[in-house]
């Protein structure tokens, strides 16, 4: 059995979707035969992710925090060697780049001799690389380009993300598995009552092209439909969007309530008729998943990995940008009720048949696998490219 050390910086509720998508595939690997420790750096005085499951195979550790950045990162390493000490790993996997916390990791996993794999979770797209260009620059020359140049294997959620990696002269095996989906029966949506709603369900931040629907918003307006925006504000991006909308007379049309999760999210979801994302960059766009797994048709843009949006007709799939956005709008909201209702059924069949943690897990093991014994996988379970 492969003992393995997940590590991601926060699962705080509020840290977005990073640490949860660690959070579920380390659960994942768990489930598929591996025992697996994910580490964190949480600050324990914010509300955490939980784990879904409780099993001998995987335990959830949480580092000493503190707000002093070198004594965090002090007693980061410190957690983590005492760790490897005790466990006997026998490999990391580090979800996320960039963060100081990495190259502790790198540090320790080099003092140790244990082969680690990167996960990027899209920070090595286009948009994200140019985002504050200048620290990414100087951390590519520095620690991220050293964690880089010695990690044994990659994992990307789809080609595009390969395609990023290799960008960077990353020549590693990247094993492409993409992330999962939590497939629950379907809940009971309230009656309809008034407008029907399109739902946008993310980090409310520039990456997300919010301002773009507003202005696509604004080109397509239809009287019986609005939006409801859901997720948590980032450096205040919310204001902006806002002041965007009240200045096209739009105010009535949206909705903003805040981040949402439990109960609060699952009603999102029952209570929409269509999902969009008119994102510029996604390695995989969870919420895009989430939303087809409720069965809900969906409207994102080619800077995610969507196509199958279009190759299984469960939604459009269109270029970034208001054009775009308002174009797929417009054939959305006048498109029959009850194509909207098959389009989102083939999105929910799809997600079951291709995006389930348990088939995540298994093929995340057998890359797993693939790695610390330098064989190939089966190439019917995971590509390795």
């Amino acid at each position: 059995m492969l003992n393995q050390l997940h590590i991601v910086p926060d699962v705080a509720i509020s840290s977005g979707g990073l640490g949860l998508a660690a959070l579920r595939y380390a659960e994942s690997v768990a489930k598929a035969g591996a025992q697996v420790t994910l580490l964190t750096a949480s600050n324990s005085a914010e509300s955490l992710l939980q784990p879904s499951f409780e099993s001998a195979n995987f335990r959830l550790e949480h580092a000493l925090f503190s707000t002093d950045k070198l004594k965090h990162l002090i007693a980061f390493y410190k957690s983590l060697n005492k760790l490897c000490k005790q466990r006997n790993f026998d490999l990391f996997h580090l979800h996320g780049v960039w963060h100081p916390l990495y190259f502790v990791a790198w540090f320790v996993a080099r003092k140790h001799k244990i082969p680690f794999a990167v996960s990027p979770h899209g920070c090595f797209e286009t948009w994200a690389l140019n985002h504050k260009w200048l620290k990414k620059r100087f951390a590519l020359m520095t620690y991220q380009g050293k964690i880089n140049s010695d990690a044994t294997m990659f994992f990307a959620t789809a080609e595009q993300e390969v395609e990023s990696i290799r960008r960077l002269n990353i020549i590693q095996p990247i094993a492409m598995i993409p992330n999962g989906v939590d497939c629950s029966e379907l809940p009971a949506g309230n009656p309809r009552n008034g407008k029907r709603v399109i739902l946008f369900l993310s980090r409310i931040h520039p990456v997300k092209g919010l301002l773009d629907l507003v202005e696509a918003w604004s080109s397509v307006r239809n009287q019986n439909w609005r939006v409801v925006i859901a997720g948590p504000d980032e450096n205040n991006h919310q204001a902006e969007v806002q002041a965007a909308i009240a200045l096209r007379g739009l105010a009535s049309d949206f909705e903003f309530v805040g981040m949402v999760q439990g109960d609060d999210k699952l009603a999102c979801f029952a209570n929409a008729d269509l999902f969009i994302l008119p994102t510029y960059s996604e390695n995989f766009g969870i919420a895009v998943a989430e939303a087809m797994a409720n069965a809900i048709p969906v409207i994102t843009t080619t800077g995610s990995p969507w196509k199958d949006l279009q190759d299984y007709k469960c939604g459009w799939w269109v270029s970034p940008g208001e054009s775009g956005i308002a174009g797929a709008l417009k054939l959305a909201m006048n498109t029959d009720s009850s194509e909207l209702q098959a389009m989102g059924e083939r999105g929910r069949r799809l997600v079951l048949e291709k995006y389930s943690w348990d088939k995540i897990g298994r093929d995340a093991l057998s890359a797993y696998t693939s790695m610390v014994t330098n064989s190939p996988p089966p190439l019917d379970i995971v590509k390795v490219i």
